[in-house]
């Protein structure tokens, strides 16, 4: 009977043990083969530059295909605010003269300027998406 519960104590501290090295194993590679995102997107503590990043997201397709749709969504996000800010600076100079499409043009200005807004929001959950999936894919290869 001693020997029954001795062997079972000590399977049990083996397997806690082994749990333990995977638990570590998982949080060294965590640590150092994912890639964060918070103002700038890192790895590893360092700064990655905007290349670096797209070869990163080619390892995973979905992680690929996630990152064009960021960078189509930034690229209007970013776009669309000159013309909006030139349709609000051309509706001031209009309305000086003649309110009504002053008022018109101002007004479209602004609204161009909230979609853009939008195609921002989107273009980070994009990034977002990205960055989890190439994240989940390089953690668990085999899925």
């Amino acid at each position: 009977m001693k020997h029954v519960i001795l062997l079972l104590a000590s399977a049990i501290v083996c397997v806690s043990a082994i749990a333990q090295i995977n638990s570590d194993s998982m949080r060294l590679q965590y640590n150092q083969k994912t890639i964060r995102l918070g103002n700038r997107i890192s790895m590893n503590g360092i700064v990655l530059e905007k290349t670096t990043v797209q070869n990163l997201m080619l390892i995973s397709p979905e992680a690929t295909g996630y990152y064009k749709q960021y960078l189509k969504s930034r690229a209007v996000g970013n776009t669309l605010p000159l013309i909006g800010t030139a349709a609000v600076i051309g509706g001031i100079l209009i309305a000086q003269k003649n309110r009504t499409p002053g008022s018109i043009i101002i007004l479209s200005g602004n609204t161009i300027n909230l979609v853009a807004s939008l195609f921002r929001r989107k273009a980070s959950v994009h990034l977002q998406d990205a960055v989890w999936t190439y994240n989940r894919d390089v953690l668990y290869p085999q899925r």
